[in-house]
C-alpha cells in the first residue's frame, strides 16, 4: 500500500484478489483538497482487516460513558455486535432493526451491494476498506405512515483488542414514505494504545419523511476516527442533523447530503471543541438536485492550546434545481494563538433563480465583554468561561433531547442551563 496502512488476508474465496483492487486505490495526500490537513503519517499506521467473531471487551469507564436514552439501543464493539449490552427487546410497531452477520457473504460480493457498481467506482480507499472489512452491518427501516417516539440509539464502542488496530463499522438507515424518526450515534473507544474506528452511515429518506440525525464524536486522543455519512433524501423529507466533533487525534467527519425529490429541506449544524494537537476535520457537501429545496449549514468551532479546525463545506446547485434557498456559515473561536481554524466555504450553482449565502468567522474572546464582566466582579476564570460556553451552547441547544444536551454539556465541561 502506498499509504503504509495495511489490510490482512482472511479465509474468504478471493479474498486476496479483493484486498489487491482495494489497495490499488490511490490514497490520499496533501495534494487532495478534501485532505489537505490530515495527518498522513499517522493515517499510514492503520491497519485492516476482517473482524474477530466475537464482540471485544468493553472497559467499564467506557460503559459508563455511554448517554443513556429510552428507546432500543444496538451496541457494536471492534465491528460486531454486542448482544449483551444492545437492547432491543420493545420495538415500537413499525421499526425493524436488523443485524448481518459479517462472517456471511464474499467480499466481492459485499463490494457489489455497497458500492453499486463495484471497487472500481469508488474513489476513497477508506471507504473501499470500510465496505470490505466492516462487521456486523445494522439496519435500520421504519415502515409507511410511522412515527416513532422514542430515538434509536447506536453505540460505536473500538478498543485496542484484535489483530488489526482499525475496526470499520455499517449503518443504512430507511425511512419509508411519511414516516418520522430520530436515530443517535454515539462513538467512543478505549484510549490506552493507538487505534482507529472507520464507520460508513448511509440514509435513505422516503417522500414527506422526517428524520433526527444525532452524531457524538468523543473516541479518546490516541485514536483516528474516520466517518462518513451519506444521505439521499425524497420530495418534501426534512432532515435535521447534529454533529458533534470532539475526540481524536484526527476526528474526520464527512457528511454528504443529496436533495433529490422536489421541496427537500436539510438542516445542518454541528460543533467541533479541539484542545492539545487534535485535528477536527469538517467535510460537508449538500447537493440540491431537484427544485424549491431548502438547506442550512451552521458550524462552530472552539479551538484552544494547538489544535486544528478545518471546515470544508460546499453548496453543489445542479441544473434544474431552480427555486433553490441555501444558506451556509461557520464561525470558529481561537483560545490559543497557536490554534489554527481552517474554514472554506463553497458555492457551484448551475441553476437559475436561487437564493444562496455563505460566510465565516475566526476570531478570538471579546475583551470588550471580558473586561465588562470582570468590571461587575466576575473572575477572569469564570468570565472566560461563561464566554466560551455562550458560544458552544448554541450548537448544543439545537439537541432536543434533553438526556443527550446534558451529556454534551457536562463533557464540554459547564452545566446545561
Amino acid at each position: 500500500m502506498t499509504s503504509g496502512a495495511t489490510a490482512a488476508s482472511t479465509s474468504e474465496v478471493s479474498t486476496e484478489t479483493q484486498i489487491a483492487q482495494i489497495t490499488a486505490l490511490r490514497y490520499p495526500t496533501k495534494r487532495d483538497e478534501a485532505w489537505r490537513h490530515a495527518p498522513h503519517t499517522v493515517l499510514g499506521r492503520l491497519s485492516f482487516g476482517s473482524p474477530s467473531a466475537i464482540a471485544g471487551e468493553v472497559p467499564w469507564e467506557i460503559d459508563a460513558q455511554i448517554p443513556a436514552l429510552d428507546g432500543p439501543r444496538i451496541v457494536i464493539v471492534n465491528g460486531v455486535v454486542d448482544h449483551a449490552r444492545s437492547d432491543i427487546t420493545a420495538l415500537q410497531v413499525g421499526l425493524d432493526l436488523s443485524t448481518t452477520d459479517h462472517r456471511t457473504g464474499r467480499v466481492a460480493d459485499r463490494i457489489a451491494v455497497d458500492a453499486g457498481s463495484g471497487i472500481e467506482h469508488v474513489a476513497d480507499v477508506f471507504v473501499a476498506l470500510n465496505v470490505a472489512f466492516s462487521g456486523d452491518r445494522v439496519g435500520i427501516h421504519v415502515a409507511p405512515g410511522r412515527h416513532l417516539d422514542a430515538p434509536i440509539h447506536i453505540v460505536m464502542v473500538s478498543t485496542s483488542a484484535g489483530t488489526h488496530n482499525t475496526s470499520c463499522s455499517k449503518l443504512a438507515i430507511q425511512l419509508d414514505a411519511g414516516s418520522s424518526a430520530k436515530v443517535v450515534e454515539t462513538r467512543l473507544g478505549e484510549s490506552s494504545e493507538f487505534g482507529g474506528a472507520n464507520t460508513r452511515t448511509t440514509i435513505a429518506l422516503g417522500d414527506n419523511t422526517t428524520l433526527d440525525h444525532i452524531i457524538i464524536q468523543d473516541v479518546p486522543a490516541t485514536h483516528v476516527h474516520l466517518s462518513r455519512t451519506e444521505v439521499t433524501q425524497g420530495a418534501q423529507s426534512e432532515l435535521r442533523a447534529r454533529l458533534f466533533n470532539l475526540g481524536a487525534a484526527y476526528g474526520r467527519l464527512v457528511y454528504e447530503v443529496q436533495l433529490a425529490g422536489e421541496g427537500a429541506r436539510a438542516d445542518l449544524s454541528g460543533l467541533y471543541f479541539g484542545s492539545g494537537d487534535q485535528i477536527l476535520d469538517q467535510q460537508i457537501n449538500v447537493i440540491h438536485a431537484a427544485a424549491n429545496c431548502t438547506s442550512r449549514q451552521a458550524f462552530r468551532g472552539v479551538l484552544d492550546d494547538e489544535s486544528t479546525g478545518v471546515f470544508n463545506g460546499a453548496i453543489d446547485v445542479r441544473p434544474g434545481a431552480d427555486g433553490t434557498d441555501a444558506a451556509q456559515s461557520n464561525d470558529n473561536l481561537l483560545l490559543s494563538n497557536r490554534a489554527e481554524a481552517n474554514t472554506q466555504p463553497r458555492l457551484e450553482i448551475l441553476a437559475d433563480d436561487v437564493a444562496c449565502k455563505h460566510g465565516a468567522t475566526v476570531g478570538q474572546l471579546d475583551d470588550e465583554a471580558l473586561y465588562y464582566m470582570r468590571s461587575r466582579g466576575i473572575p477572569a476564570t469564570e468570565a472566560r468561561r461563561l464566554l466560551i460556553n455562550g458560544f458552544a451552547d448554541q450548537a448544543v441547544h439545537d439537541v432536543d433531547i434533553e438526556v443527550l444536551r446534558t451529556w454534551i454539556a457536562q463533557r464540554l465541561g459547564h452545566d446545561d442551563d
